[in-house]
Parts: structure tokens; sequence; C-alpha cells
């Protein structure tokens, strides 16, 4: 039932269909439950719910695509400010927003207030009470924010020269497509980050053309589906890059993005 309802169908055994599973695990009988009580009440009343639920999926993606449209051009998703670029990080100097990655080949340190420390690969603020310890693809610690002093992250020096120098290639501005200078283009220049193998990769296009010849020259049929996926919700490649900044080309039923 639960998945009938609020998924459609895939193909039966597929990576992205059992990722999705573990998600929903154990909610079976609630969602059962739920449907049971709204079919009393007629099938127009539970018609009205499944457009609802529908309508609340699509405001959070439109949601999701103006903050990364915005975070692309270089601006505050909370309050539309010009931000201050960092190697690792993303502050908004106006409001007090950031966003920041951890280190995949490093170390990331949470420091207690007790003075005891909580070592892991990464951590993801949950942004209400907690902070997780991600140890290759695991969380192993789950940490509120009243007890944590601060967290340290240990970059190796190679994850600090892949980002320096994926910097400079797009302060260079050269169509990975083309090779061309960006400068030659109208229009603000297009990301895309794509796994080909298990690390990814960023690659940048002067204009819409040329990042839709890329991807026709070279699809991407593996799981990861890297180009319709959205790069800062997925964990299935090593990442080298946020891909906050990641331009979406899927259109949400029929509107453009």
């Amino acid at each position: 039932m639960l998945k009938s309802f609020f998924k459609k169908e895939e193909e039966n055994g597929s990576d992205l269909q059992r990722e999705k599973q573990y998600v929903l695990e154990g909610q079976d009988e609630e969602v059962e439950e739920a449907m049971s009580l709204l079919s009393e009440d007629g099938k127009g009343q539970l018609d009205e719910t499944m457009e609802e639920i529908n309508e609340a999926v699509k405001e959070a993606a439109k949601t999701s695509l103006r903050d990364i449209r915005l975070m692309e051009e270089g601006r505050c998703p909370s309050c539309g400010h010009k931000t201050n670029q960092f190697l690792f990080t993303t502050v908004c100097a106006n409001c007090g927003w950031f966003s920041h990655i951890s280190p995949e080949e490093g170390q990331s340190i949470i420091h207690l207030k007790t003075g005891s420390t909580i070592e892991c690969g990464t951590t993801f603020d949950t942004k209400d009470y907690y902070i997780l310890g991600i140890t290759d693809g695991v969380v192993r610690a789950k940490v509120s924010k009243d007890n944590v002093e601060y967290i340290e992250f240990k970059w190796t020096e190679d994850e600090i020269h892949k980002k320096r120098e994926a910097k400079m290639v797009i302060q260079a501005g050269v169509d990975s497509w083309t090779e061309k200078p960006l400068t030659e283009y109208d229009g603000d220049p297009i990301l895309i980050y794509a796994s080909f193998g298990n690390l990814q990769e960023r690659y940048v296009f002067g204009n819409t053309e040329n990042a839709e010849a890329f991807k026709k020259q070279y699809p991407v049929r593996v799981h990861k589906n890297c180009y319709e996926r959205v790069c800062v919700d997925c964990d299935l490649c090593v990442k080298k890059y946020g891909g906050e900044d990641e331009t979406i080309y899927k259109e949400l039923e029929g509107e453009p993005a």
C-alpha cells in the first residue's frame, strides 16, 4: 500500500527503490490505517488528500530549485544578498546563513563541552537539535548541540589541493565541451556534477547547448543518475564538491525549472 500511494512505479529490485524503502521502512501499518480512515469518508476525501500531498511535494521541489539557483548566482537562499565564497564554505555576512561540506578523505572531530571528543568521517547538522557523526556512510553518533563546544574539520592536503584546483578552473572560465573561454558566451555558466565511476567530477559550460551536447556524448546510465538526481541529496559516490551550486534542468510537471 505504501509503495502504490506514495511513489511512482519503479523497476523491481532497483537500487533507487531499495534506497527509498529504507526511509519508509516500518511505516506501512501507519499508512494503511490512515488510508482506511480516509476511505471511510469516501473516495473524494482520499483523492483530495493525495492532491494535497502532491502539491506539497511540488512546492518543496520548487523551493529547492529556487535555493539552488540563488546559490548558483552567489546569493544567499535566505535573504538574497551576495555571499562570501571560501574553499569549503559559503557564508552570508548579512543574515548569518552558511553552507559547508565536511571532509570526505579527512576527519571531523566533534569537541564536547565535557572535554571529550568524537572522531568521525563527516558531520551532518540536522538544523534543530542534533549533530550526526557519519563514518563510511553510517551514522555512528548523534550528539545534542547543547553538548557540543565546536567541530574541527581535518582536511587532507589532497582535498585542499583538489578544491583550489577546481576553483581556479571555474575562475579561468573554460567551457568543458568546447574548451573556449566562458567570456565568449552570454549568461551565467552552467555547472554539472557527474560521477562516471566512484569519484565525482565537476564540469562547466557556457550555455545549455554545450551542456546538453556533453550529456548526450557522455550519458550516465548507472544507478547514480547524476544528470537528474540532486547532488546535495545524493551519497552514492565519493564527492569532491558539495554540489550546492549545481544547475538542474529537470522540469516540474511541465513547468521550467
